[in-house]
């Protein structure tokens, strides 16, 4: 077996207890400059950052990791010529490694696909959130906006929402969340809306609509979709969307409202959220140790609104 490098058997040290408890995790997050490595199941997810191709000696090093954490196969995907060429795909894998896969965040199953985009479908750095919102639906109608592959959802109706509205301007997008809700026997109380996040809080504001839980995950930039659709950007635009979902949350109900927008801190984020006030707001948990092995400050901010 090859020798792992120093970096990474660190971070293994430091993710011990979480290697024992999770299936799905970070495994090496700043501990190596250029690969951020993840967990998903049996297949193991890189982010390779390098310009050059990684060498022979690296995919040993991969197959060795993967051995040590329990998982079977891992993928690689290049990062380091976005800015330059968005589009191009540079991907590298172990031997007879599935493009489809099913991993399990407990209890939720989780289908990941290799060939859908630069993420399998699942962001692990909103775990512990998800497990909230599973813990804090039961009896409630939740919506999820900018819903990707719906796992916000799919725990929220794991943990007893009596509906769950999936949104997303994505029909694809929506057709995986479909796959995960029948994954988790949940599809009987889940509804989605192919529409813009933005349109569907008008629309529900204009119809008496209300929901007791809303999660609010927005993309830092994202183009509308339509002509004449205005873009949204989050450093600007984040306080109007939140006071639209405000405007349909019921009295007792809450918003959770995350970014891992690398263009603000947690102070600044709060700072803009507080132009809502007299709102109720609450830092929530964030990202798992598996995110902050260095004790900085992590890139994902959350927050739980309350009237």
């Amino acid at each position: 077996m090859s020798q792992l490098p120093t970096a990474w058997e660190a971070a293994l040290q430091r993710r011990q207890q979480l290697l024992s408890d999770e299936s799905c995790l970070r495994l090496l997050h700043t501990e190596d400059t250029d690969l951020r490595l993840d967990r998903f199941g049996d297949v193991c997810w890189g982010y390779w950052y390098y310009p050059q191709d990684p060498s022979p000696s690296l995919h040993l090093q991969l197959d060795a990791l993967c051995q040590r954490v329990g998982a079977t196969h891992w993928h690689l995907h290049g990062m380091s010529d976005r800015g330059k060429d968005p589009h191009q795909r540079r991907h590298w894998c172990s031997a007879h490694a599935p493009a489809h896969w099913i991993a399990s965040e407990a209890p939720l199953q989780l289908a990941l696909y290799a060939d859908r985009g630069q993420s399998p479908g699942l962001f692990l750095d909103q775990r512990r959130n998800r497990r909230w919102v599973r813990d804090h639906s039961a009896g409630r109608r939740i919506a999820n906006l900018f819903a990707y592959t719906g796992a916000f959802g799919i725990a929220a109706a794991a943990g007893g929402a009596t509906e769950v509205e999936q949104v997303d301007v994505s029909r694809r997008y929506l057709k995986w969340a479909e796959e995960n809700a029948r994954l988790n026997g949940v599809s009987d109380s889940i509804t989605h809306a192919a529409v813009d996040s933005r349109l569907f809080l008008r629309g529900c504001h204009k119809r008496g609509r209300r929901f007791d839980g809303i999660i609010c995950d927005p993309p830092s930039f994202a183009r509308g979709r339509r002509r004449g659709e205005p873009s949204f950007r989050i450093i600007d635009d984040l306080p109007d969307l939140v006071r639209s979902a405000l405007d349909v949350l019921s009295e007792d109900g809450w918003l959770l409202v995350t970014s891992n927008h690398e263009g603000w801190s947690h102070d600044q984020m709060e700072a803009s959220l507080n132009q809502l006030r007299p709102v109720h707001i609450d830092p929530i948990t964030q990202s798992g140790q598996d995110y902050e092995p260095d004790g900085d400050e992590p890139l994902l901010k959350g927050f739980l609104l309350r009237r």
